[in-house]
């Protein structure tokens, strides 16, 4: 249980803290831009990769408080004429209602500088785009408690990259793609040992999340009637951690045929009534955990499902493990390799278990 509380304890985190913190104008930068907007309909732009080259160290600030209204920032190129590399620095902040912000962030690879993109929005039907390229980068989604069917999407690429979305309002949509964003100059290189944590307590959410490369960690925690949570695994030594505090919620986890040493971790356990937690693992050396259940009463109905494709070489290069508490809980697992474990334990009454080696 333990590995849960640390994700869980991370999350909150994510959601306590402050945007990150700027001064204006840039204390060791080269070039700072900031725009300021009050009413409605407005649009707002900040160009810093004017003729596809940038200088690096930049600073760019978007404030719009109104209706309808549209911001981008654009830092963007494939090299950089600073000896120090990179270390761009941009910010949209949008409230009221119906926001659209853009922030596109491109580099050179393998540099120690890092690159920021930040985008808090306190707007119902406010959507968030966010595309960068290169190492070390942070991109941060805040979508705060007024947001209604906010929109979050995330797309990296590179190694020792971070995306973060913390959603609030119903009918949200997070969509973060690490290793796939390919637009723009230069050449990228595989995505490497990225971190996706995501926090979403509207009902009706849709969490997806796909991470291709070595290394990869995914922490997703959702609380809210109906979620869905998809998450793809494409390579190896990846992990996905999903914590669903929620009814009826459903819960699934892929990982291609060519992965292998994946790690697979459910906790539906709050209140659970109802949810689905369905796993499929190809590749060797896969592990899947998943908890599902009440803590309080008898609630139940929840499904478990485990598909593990890969043969194993060693004892446990297959696991499968499920616990189940309530009433009328189902559990499917098969394993169609060598070397495969599987445990499943349900508490209660009127459950159903079945395991195919």
């Amino acid at each position: 249980m333990k590995k849960y509380l640390i994700a869980a304890a991370s999350l909150s985190v994510l959601g306590m803290a402050s945007a990150h913190a700027q001064v204006f104008p840039s204390a060791d930068g080269n070039n700072s831009a900031q725009i300021g907007q009050t009413g409605n309909n407005n649009r707002a732009e900040i160009d810093q990769a004017v003729g596809g080259v940038i200088n690096g160290q930049n600073l760019a600030v978007i404030q719009q408080n109104g209706n309808r209204n549209d911001a981008r920032v654009t830092q963007t190129s494939a090299t950089s004429p600073m000896a120090a590399g990179f270390a761009n620095d941009a910010t949209i902040t949008q409230t009221r209602a119906r926001g659209l912000a853009t922030i596109d962030q491109i580099h050179d690879y393998a540099r120690t500088r890092v690159n920021t993109a930040t985008i808090v929005q306190n707007t119902p039907d406010a959507t968030a785009n966010i595309d960068q390229r290169g190492d070390r980068l942070t991109a941060v989604v805040r979508q705060l408690n007024t947001s209604v069917a906010p929109v979050a999407n995330v797309k990296q690429n590179g190694t020792f990259n971070t995306a973060r979305v913390f959603q609030r309002g119903a009918n949200g949509n997070v969509d973060i793609r690490q290793g796939t964003f390919s637009a723009g100059p230069g050449v990228s290189p595989d995505m490497s040992r990225g971190t996706v944590e995501v926090n979403n307590n509207g009902a009706n959410a849709i969490i997806k999340v796909s991470q291709i490369g070595t290394g990869h960690i995914a922490n997703v925690a959702e609380n809210g009637l109906n979620g869905l949570i998809d998450i793809s695994m494409e390579g190896q030594f990846n992990n996905a951690s999903v914590i669903q505090e929620s009814s009826n919620g459903t819960v699934r986890i892929f990982s291609s045929p060519s992965s292998f040493f994946n790690n697979v971790n459910v906790n539906q356990l709050t209140g659970d009534n109802g949810s689905t937690a369905f796993v499929s693992q190809g590749g060797s050396f896969a592990t899947a955990d998943i908890e599902q259940g009440p803590q309080l009463g008898l609630s139940g109905n929840n499904l478990a499902d485990v598909i593990q494709t890969g043969s194993g070489v060693t004892a446990t290069s297959i696991y499968s493990d499920i616990l189940q508490s309530g009433a009328n809980n189902t559990a499917f697992v098969n394993q169609a390799g060598s070397y495969a474990i599987s445990g499943i334990f349900q508490y209660g009454a009127g459950h159903t278990a079945n395991v195919s080696q």
